[in-house]
């Protein structure tokens, strides 16, 4: 049984709302525009639910963090983080443009081993460069890595990351 998303807002912060980009069990991302200069982005909204849930709540903030601590190109770069009115938190980050890397490979069966071998790089950078800051990633899953047109493959969801004691 799939979750149904709620109706999008119109706005979120100074942020138009322009359309779903995908849901998952804990959340929903939107592409939104910033009204006053025109920069698109992509809004992660935790459900409410898992809002209201500190434990759960506290690691999504910590995504942020991670990720602004990390600094690595390979990664989605969040910029804010905040709270519905409804008490729902959320991530801005940048929008990016591409497919998942599950997805392609559904679609398309294997990748050629240049690709393959580019990707697996890209990956253990990023988790180099945050293993460099003591943050250590739970869960790698093909559903979080999105394979660009330029080729790159930025890790999209970070909600599986602890900091290292």
């Amino acid at each position: 049984m799939s979750i149904k998303a709620p109706p999008p807002p119109k706005s979120i912060g100074p942020y138009r709302v322009v359309k779903q980009l995908g849901q998952g069990g804990m959340g929903v991302v939107y592409e939104a525009v910033h009204e006053g200069i025109s920069r698109r982005v992509a809004i992660k909204v935790l459900r409410s639910e898992y809002s209201h849930n500190s434990e759960v709540a506290q690691r999504f903030f910590n995504e942020a963090r991670a990720a602004n601590v990390i600094e690595h190109p390979a990664l989605v770069q969040i910029s804010e983080f905040g709270q519905l009115p409804d008490g729902a938190t959320y991530l801005v980050m940048e929008l990016l443009k591409g497919e998942n890397l599950a997805s392609r490979l559904r679609r398309g069966g294997a990748l050629p081993l240049p690709v393959v071998l580019r990707i697996a790089c890209q990956l253990a950078e990023a988790l180099c460069a945050a293993h460099e800051k003591n943050i250590v990633h739970r869960e790698q899953l093909m559903s979080s890595v999105l394979v660009e047109k330029r080729g790159t493959c930025p890790v999209r969801r970070k909600t599986r990351r602890k900091t290292a004691d």
